[in-house]
């Protein structure tokens, strides 16, 4: 009896003591965890902006690119008249760029060369001329710059069979093809004749007659006739 009532006791103490650290350990897991001290965060290294390529070279160009003075001629294709006033230049001879009016006689007064014929002439022909004589005697492969900086007022007179004769007036700078020409009077009437369509021209005191067969003329290119300042323009008359 006495060693059942031991055992007992024995076992009572080991639960007593085996359960005792339970509330130490519940405190312990109750308590806050530890937080780690706020740190402050580096700011990020500061990163260079992208640059377009045409950006940078926009910062890196300083002063004019536009490089050496260049003249724009008028169409070459031009064809010089009477009271057309030309500027010439020459490159590196500044002392010879001037302004000069070709006259009646069709010549135009330049520096050195002197009288020069340039009225019926192309501006490209006129600058090809210009660049031989002074290349001839004066220059060495001169790079001549021919402008047309004021034009002559410029008409034709049309006459015959179109819808609407008269005296028209050239835009300043462009060419007219005799068939535009005709379509600026109104176009050819029912009865003209295609074929027989003459042109008195003045060049200077010369006068000539020019007969066209409009039939075979196009538009543009190579068949195109050009019409002048001066120009009369007569269409003939069908009798079929």
């Amino acid at each position: 009896m006495f060693g059942r009532i031991s055992l007992l006791l024995v076992l009572a103490l080991g639960l007593l003591l085996c359960s005792g650290p339970a509330p130490l350990r519940a405190q312990e897991s109750s308590a806050p965890p530890l937080q780690q001290p706020n740190l402050p965060t580096p700011a990020p290294a500061p990163t260079e902006a992208p640059t377009s390529r045409t950006s940078r070279d926009n910062a890196t160009a300083t002063g004019d690119d536009t490089g050496g003075r260049v003249i724009n001629s008028a169409a070459n294709d031009y064809v010089l008249t009477t009271a057309d006033t030309l500027e010439l230049s020459i490159f590196h001879e500044p002392d010879l760029t001037t302004r000069s009016k070709i006259s009646s006689d069709g010549t135009v007064q330049l520096p050195l060369i002197g009288d020069t014929k340039v009225a019926g002439m192309t501006v490209r022909d006129a600058r090809e001329l210009i660049r031989k004589r002074y290349d001839a005697r004066y220059l060495v492969n001169p790079q001549v710059y021919l402008n047309v900086v004021d034009y002559a007022q410029k008409k034709f007179t049309i006459l015959g069979q179109v819808a609407k004769p008269g005296t028209f007036e050239i835009p300043g700078g462009s060419s007219l093809s005799l068939l535009e020409a005709v379509g600026i009077a109104g176009g050819f009437t029912r009865s003209a004749d295609r074929g027989k369509v003459t042109i008195q021209r003045t060049e200077g005191t010369d006068r000539q007659t020019i007969r066209i067969n409009a039939k075979k003329l196009s538009g543009e290119g190579e068949n195109a006739f050009t019409v002048q300042p001066g120009d009369v323009i007569t269409v003939g008359e069908s009798w079929f």
